[in-house]
């Protein structure tokens, strides 16, 4: 995630938007390749915070 896209994601205030965003995030990450580290880590990030990760995200680890 780079700097803008961290900044933006925390002025996001709705659950919807945010998954949206994680959604959105993921899926460039997808066309891009070389980000395969990146689900795995905020999964563990999203654990540690005892958040309960987005369908999209636990399904496809």
């Amino acid at each position: 995630m780079t700097k803008a896209q961290k900044s933006l994601f925390k002025g996001l205030k709705k659950d919807a938007h945010r998954e949206a965003f994680v959604e959105m995030l993921t899926a460039q990450q997808d066309c891009m390749g070389k980000y395969g580290h990146w689900r795995p880590s905020y999964l563990k990030k999203l654990e540690k915070k005892k958040i309960k990760p987005m369908d999209f995200l636990s399904g496809q680890t």
